[in-house]
């Protein structure tokens, strides 16, 4: 049993910033890819982007405080992606 404070929660946190660093940078190159396709003309499935800049912006609640602010950036550059995705596609 890992006792708060101890090495193992130290390293668990540790794990969960990196997977959700992780997450970020698959995001942010998706969102890229799917502004690309917008540019195209493309079809975009928003609803899928959002919810998952969604479930990425509730895991980082989790993250230690030394980490909270470069997260913070991040979600905040993804959010700002998703609006600028979602006001350059035209209405269906």
């Amino acid at each position: 049993m890992t006792r708060p404070g101890s090495v193992g929660e130290h390293s668990g946190k540790a794990r969960h910033t990196a997977v959700l660093v992780a997450a970020i940078e698959a995001m942010e190159a998706t969102l890229a890819v799917a502004e690309a396709l917008a540019n195209e003309r493309r079809r975009i499935d928003l609803a899928g982007l959002e919810a998952e800049v969604g479930r990425i912006c509730a895991a980082s609640l989790a993250v230690p405080k030394g980490a909270a602010r470069d997260v913070r950036l991040r979600l905040e550059a993804l959010v700002r992606a998703l609006d600028r995705l979602r006001t350059g596609l035209a209405p269906p």
